[in-house]
């Protein structure tokens, strides 16, 4: 009869010579491969887990003679032991891949520093399993065990068993329990959705600093915008006949002027502060003959100046973003259908 140190003993290097690890155990295969699947000790001892189970090579031999499993032989001088030769050891390849995740569980809840005997233990009252795998990842050249683990149950029916359960407690944990192959898919949706949130954030944050780059550079001077009217229905006048009539009244650069052919009223924005306070005073009762329409000034100030350059500033902010970016969010790269022209001027290079 095994005690409990001989159980955890043949538990361990049951499992080193098992089905699912050692098809995938490169180093342990090979090992097997030099002497006929001959195993020395000495070799199984440079395993740490076994070896922090016990490092006598005798007593594990004597606790691996008293497996029931017959999936081990001894050599006779107590030296080495391998898997039964007509055991023979599955091929691991897609069939047996998905073979295995059908019967695989993902369990979460275990205390993160709990010895893996302990969750074997545990596990074999919800049993039988082939293997259990605890899940880590390395912080400071060192392995930490994240709660959670792969468990291979021996049949799909006791591993659907452990997942539909209402309840499984592991010192007053309810578990959280997934088929492997549905952990994955939650997981990759998971990871999708923080990719696209992140992707998100950084388009938003891209147009933030964009919305304020744009907001610098947008300076509408006090005192410098005049609203006209007195333009009849049927009157045809253009922006251009507007501009040079401003200019011969006064010397006022170039003026934005926001008027559409067809419209009754409109607005000039000059390009210094108090322009339009100057320029008003030119004006022979705030009033200047274009065409054949007599257009009346004022000069905006106050609440109805604030809004009209707010209005503008926005306006002016979508048509440079709309310069600077294409359809999809990416900068134009300039030139005949976003290909690079050399011969651009430098004013159609200026994105602003």
């Amino acid at each position: 009869m095994a005690t409990d140190l001989e159980k955890k003993i043949i538990k361990q290097v049951e499992y080193y010579f098992g089905d699912i690890n050692l098809p995938r155990d490169k180093f342990l295969k090979a090992k097997t491969e030099e002497d006929d699947g001959w195993v020395t000790f000495e070799v199984l001892l440079s395993f740490k887990r076994l070896a922090s189970i016990s490092d006598n090579a005798e007593e594990i031999a004597t606790a691996l003679k008293k497996s029931e499993s017959g999936l081990l032989e001894i050599s006779e001088d107590n030296k080495k032991v391998r898997r039964n030769p007509e055991n023979t050891v599955p091929e691991f390849n897609e069939t047996r891949k998905r073979e295995l995740s059908k019967r695989t569980a993902y369990a979460k809840g275990f205390p993160t520093d709990e010895d893996l005997h302990e969750i074997l233990n545990f596990l074999e009252s919800h049993g039988p399993i082939e293997s259990c795998i605890k899940r880590s990842y390395k912080k400071d050249d060192q392995y930490v065990f994240k709660g959670s683990c792969f468990i291979i149950f021996k049949d799909i029916e006791t591993c659907k068993k452990f997942v539909e359960s209402e309840e499984i407690l592991y010192k007053d944990v309810n578990l959280i329990r997934k088929f492997q192959e549905n952990y994955y898919k939650d997981k990759r949706a998971e990871i999708d959705e923080t990719k696209k949130s992140n992707k998100e954030k950084k388009l938003a944050k891209q147009q933030e600093q964009l919305d304020e780059k744009v907001k610098k550079g947008i300076e509408i001077p006090k005192g410098a915008t005049l609203f006209f009217s007195g333009i009849e229905e049927g009157t045809t006048i253009t922006r251009e006949q507007i501009k040079d009539k401003l200019r011969e009244v006064a010397d006022i650069g170039n003026p934005f002027i926001d008027f559409n052919r067809g419209d009754i009223q409109g607005y000039v924005r000059l390009p210094k502060e108090n322009d339009a306070v100057d320029f008003i005073t030119k004006l022979e009762d705030q009033e200047l003959q274009v065409g054949e329409a007599k257009l009346k000034f004022k000069v905006l100030e106050g609440e109805e100046e604030e809004a009209h350059m707010k209005k503008s500033a926005e306006a002016i902010s979508q048509i440079r973003k709309s310069q600077k970016f294409n359809k999809f969010g990416k900068k134009r790269k300039g030139g005949n259908f976003g290909g690079n022209n050399k011969k651009r001027t430098k004013v159609e290079n200026n994105d602003d």
